[in-house]
């Protein structure tokens, strides 16, 4: 009998593709999700109320490695905790959890900092663990920013700041890697990233080829980007994260490049131009079915 596999966070953009790729393999697992509403057709989900401690014992009870993802949000370092203890009271005897680039307790940056104090948790817990630890996604230019390349125009609080964005797929291939054989990686902390650094207005450039339309980055101010997003109704919380994700960036943190992918898979990632041309249907403007540009 195989290791027995729970994969938190399934219906997100990292979650969904580890799902995808388990199925693929044949591999058995169960996806724990707050709703099952939005888990893969044919998966086998089960409900988790992160809030209940005893819920929680309950449902680690026979799972032997835990992929642990956590979404942003008000309280997830209680809620974190609740999973730690539970999983060591369960008898978990494996954690892998999807941390941050960067992250540390003692970060500047606001969401490096949470994720390092979580990882701090784990780490004291007594759980054989490793981390991963991948830069931005190349998906949030079609999830966080599909609607502003539509339009033509992205507006960011990045400055000239570069990233080495990384494809969620290949983020997801480490860790089937990891969850397969999860103690021959304890301890380590895997920072995944792209093959190189990419400002804004390049990684547009590269979209923009595609496409054969011009997409613009227009660097703007703090102050500007807190009016757009009070205005969409965004919580001080999801504000204060998405700043000290801007400014990690701005501030020259997130041009690492790393070579773990590598190492774990012996191949290269997948360069942002493979990227472009696989999603480029996602960045042309449609009507009525439509494509209005060749």
């Amino acid at each position: 009998m195989g290791l027995r596999v729970m994969i938190t966070g399934p219906t997100g953009t990292l979650g969904q593709e580890l799902v995808r790729k388990f199925k693929r393999a044949g591999l058995p697992f169960v996806a724990a999700s707050r709703s099952l509403e939005r888990l893969p057709e044919g998966v086998r989900g089960l409900q988790l109320d992160y809030g209940n401690s005893l819920i929680l014992e309950q449902a680690f009870r026979d799972v032997d490695v835990l992929f642990f993802l956590q979404p942003l949000m008000p309280g997830m370092r209680d809620e974190a905790l609740r999973v730690i203890k539970a999983a060591r009271a369960s008898g978990v005897e494996f954690i892998l959890k999807v941390s941050e680039m960067g992250a540390s307790k003692d970060s500047p940056y606001l969401y490096q900092r949470l994720h390092g104090e979580i990882d701090d948790m784990l780490v004291h817990s007594g759980i054989p663990y490793a981390l991963l630890k991948p830069s931005s996604y190349m998906q949030n230019f079609i999830h966080g920013y599909g609607d502003a390349l539509l339009q033509g125009t992205l507006f960011l609080p990045e400055g000239e700041g570069r990233t080495a964005y990384v494809d969620a797929r290949d983020v997801a291939d480490v860790a089937l890697e990891i969850l397969k054989r999860p103690w021959s990686y304890e301890k380590r902390h895997l920072d995944i990233t792209g093959e190189r650094a990419l400002s804004n207005a390049e990684a547009l450039v590269l979209i923009s080829n595609q496409i054969h339309r011009r997409i613009s980055y227009v660097p703007i101010t703090e102050e500007a980007a807190i009016k757009t997003w009070q205005r969409a109704g965004m919580n001080d919380f999801q504000m204060e994260v998405r700043l000290s994700l801007h400014r990690a960036i701005r501030e020259g943190r997130t041009d690492h490049v790393s070579m773990s992918y590598q190492e774990i898979t012996g191949r290269p990632p997948l360069s942002f131009e493979q990227f472009c041309r696989e999603m480029k249907s996602f960045w042309i403007p449609r009507r009525e079915g439509l494509e209005l540009w060749p």
